[in-house]
């Protein structure tokens, strides 16, 4: 029986829904496509940002490194990285409605400064939106690492097979599989409080 229900953040609730800022970005830089969040995302200070060990400032002085941009030709370009991402708040209100009636919680592979951004950009809260946030980077390990699915399993104080979870990319399903977590792998398009509310008129 589900008792909790876990969303990504990253690509599930919080999409690039306009991409034409970071296609702007590669022109503009001679970047292949995707270069940009190639760039910004997968970068060695991104993964050692993601974990805790570095500030979100080291990610940006490395793309200021790479691409030779001074201060402002940074602060442009990380405008128009972030600018066509949206929340998708149809799912924020699914989450709060669900509260209450299921453990909710948000787990995300993000920097140190994602508590911050996500309230003060998102209204995405603690508490609020859903019981619990957690975030790889406060955490010291980030999704597939399973360790992280164990944390996730004691702040929810549930066992594995009574959670269901949510993520887009499918090396993080894969490892929430073989715990016996219950899962939804997101893609583009699909109704995914459909999928949810199937997941749990099943259960």
């Amino acid at each position: 029986m589900i008792e909790a229900i876990v969303l990504d953040i990253g690509g599930v609730i919080l999409r690039t829904a306009d991409r034409s800022g970071r296609q702007a970005l590669e022109n503009k830089y001679g970047l292949s496509a995707g270069g940009a969040d190639e760039l910004v995302f997968n970068s060695k200070p991104a993964a050692d940002s993601t974990i805790g060990k570095v500030p979100p400032e080291q990610v940006w002085l490395n793309v200021a490194e790479e691409l030779n941009l001074l201060p402002d030709e940074l602060a442009d370009f990380k405008q128009a990285f972030w600018q066509g991402d949206e929340v998708d708040q149809k799912l924020i209100q699914f989450l709060k409605a669900k509260k209450g009636l299921y453990k909710t919680a948000l787990l995300t592979n993000a920097w140190l400064d994602a508590r911050e951004a996500l309230a003060e950009q998102f209204n995405i809260i603690e508490g609020q939106t859903v019981d619990h946030i957690l975030i790889s980077s406060e955490l010291g390990v980030a999704k597939p690492d399973q360790a992280i699915y164990h944390i996730m399993a004691e702040t929810l104080n549930c066992q594995f097979g009574c959670i269901l979870f949510v993520d887009d990319f499918i090396e993080n399903i894969d490892a929430a599989d073989e715990l016996g977590i219950q899962t939804i792998h997101f893609t583009p398009q699909m109704d995914l409080i459909a999928h949810i509310q199937n997941s749990l008129a099943r259960n």
